[in-house]
């Protein structure tokens, strides 16, 4: 174990496999897959139906807790909808108030159906705005969208208990870290922060 962890610290994430009596194991990278494509659902789902405001939720890998959290204690209606839903086109006819980009796994680039409908979305004329926010991945979507670039990181940011200060009240908050890619901040627009 000394070797894979000092190969990890001069080299960051590497694909690795356990192989038992030299039987050969397949190694599939998932860097080459949509993994969110994987994870989605594949249907459009209501919870808190008759609640406002309606946020419309694209699940990349949504986590139950979250939609369960703004149903139950922020008393909101969360539809939510395929990672690749159009919503230029809205074939189902949504109407929302706000539009949430959830956290899920891989390379925020593969989601490119998905950044196309943020970038519908935040095109809009103001008049016909909606609010727009995202958490991990989501974030990273939102910034795509935007045109700011996103880059793999070389460990990673992975753990528990993980101390974020909300910058407008000076709050700290304890929270869990799992993503492998970041926003690329010299790449946002001059008007986004």
């Amino acid at each position: 174990t000394r070797a894979i962890t000092k190969l990890i610290r001069e080299t960051g994430a590497v694909l690795g496999k356990i192989m038992y009596n030299n039987e050969p194991v397949e190694l599939s990278d998932p860097n080459q897959s949509n993994l969110v494509a994987q994870v989605s659902t594949s249907e459009v789902k209501v919870y808190g139906e008759g609640q406002s405001p309606r946020i419309l939720c694209y699940d990349c890998g949504i986590k139950y807790n979250i939609i369960r959290y703004l149903v139950t204690h922020q008393r909101v209606c969360c539809i939510v909808v395929p990672y690749d839903y159009d919503l230029a086109a809205n074939p189902a006819s949504i109407e929302y108030d706000g539009l949430f980009l959830s956290n899920g796994p891989g390379d925020p680039t593969m989601c490119s159906k998905t950044i196309a409908s943020v970038q519908w979305a935040i095109s809009r004329p103001p008049e016909e705005t909606k609010p727009v926010f995202g958490i991990c991945l989501g974030n990273q979507l939102l910034s795509l969208a935007a045109g700011a670039s996103t880059y793999k990181m070389k460990y990673g940011n992975r753990g528990a208990n993980q101390p974020c200060i909300d910058l407008r009240t000076g709050r700290c908050y304890i929270t869990p870290q799992n993503h492998g890619f970041a926003v690329d901040n010299d790449s946002l627009p001059p008007d986004w922060k």
